[in-house]
């Protein structure tokens, strides 16, 4: 009876057992299921609701647009309005206050912005286009570029191309491009502006006046080269490839900003997060808008583009 007893009380152990671990079963495989929606959701935005408008660097407009598209895409509370009006109007903007944003392809001087907070978020390459009219030129040194600029070169005959008077397309004052331009490739020179010379407002008029304006030279990121199928030159026979550009022998790029007053929560926190991670929309849009991430380049070369 004793042993009877026993059994049946191992047979109801072993039942229960049994029952304990069929219940455990699709509980394991949820958990597993969750913890990989979990990962796979790192990779994107860490959503939150709100507002907030950028403005700035006409060079990291197409990065910034299409990361903000992204961003709103997947997280419908957001919502970001883009602008580009330059290095300057962004810092000046992000500085009063009146956009959460500034974008920009220079360091922000801490003593005419002072409490704006620096986030770096891609490196840009530029290129100096010419347009399809100015055949036989495909190399010009830092020199010759400062001479064209500075007036002193006025024909493409002077450096092996045709006779064809020279057309230099610029930016304004205060652009971030112009700035980069004016210290790595001019060495500082001041460029001539007058009646034979050409304004763009923005990187996309430069492109587009380069390429309708015969005789023309230009400076623009890569990327709107690309897009204009324009015709870019080597810089003192180094070309402007990536591979160039990451270890600074290509010397014409320079680091994409992203300027806040102060530190900041919310969206334009997570934005800023979201456009210096690894998800795989922005690594499409860096490599489509022809952007790089700052650890794709060497110490030493991140450390020629710092301020002096």
């Amino acid at each position: 009876m004793f042993k009877k007893g026993r059994i049946a009380v191992i047979l109801a152990l072993l039942v229960a057992l049994g029952i304990i671990i069929s219940a455990c079963g699709p509980s394991n495989s949820s958990s597993n299921s969750g913890n990989s929606t979990s990962q796979g959701a790192t990779q994107g935005p860490q959503c939150a609701n709100g507002s907030l408008t950028f403005d700035g660097s006409t060079a990291l407009f197409p990065l910034a647009n299409d990361v903000a598209n992204a961003y709103t895409d997947k997280c419908n509370g957001a919502t970001i309005t883009p602008k580009q009006s330059g290095s300057s109007a962004g810092l000046v903007a992000a500085s009063n206050g009146s956009v959460a944003i500034g974008n920009s392809d220079i360091f922000a001087d801490p003593t005419k912005y002072p409490g704006l907070v620096d986030h770096q978020v891609a490196v840009v390459v530029f290129s100096v286009v010419l347009n399809k009219d100015v055949t036989d030129v495909t190399n010009l040194t830092s020199q010759q570029i400062t001479n064209i600029y500075t007036g002193k070169i006025k024909n493409w005959k002077e450096v092996g191309g045709p006779n064809l008077p020279i057309v230099t397309i610029y930016r304004k004052p205060g652009s971030g491009t112009r700035v980069t331009f004016d210290t790595y490739v001019l060495n500082g020179a001041t460029e001539k502006t007058d009646a034979a010379s050409i304004n763009g407002d923005s990187s996309g008029d430069v492109a587009t006046v380069v390429s309708q304006t015969s005789g023309g030279i230009a400076y623009v990121a890569t990327s709107y080269a690309q897009t204009k199928k324009l015709t870019t030159i080597k810089i003192d026979g180094v070309d402007d490839s990536e591979a160039n550009a990451k270890n600074n022998t290509y010397k014409f790029w320079n680091v994409e900003h992203m300027y806040t007053k102060g530190n900041v929560t919310g969206l334009p926190k997570a934005f800023i997060d979201y456009i210096q991670s690894d998800d795989p929309e922005v690594v499409s849009a860096r490599k489509k808008d022809g952007f790089l991430v700052l650890s794709d380049l060497t110490s030493a070369a991140l450390s020629a583009k710092q301020p002096k």
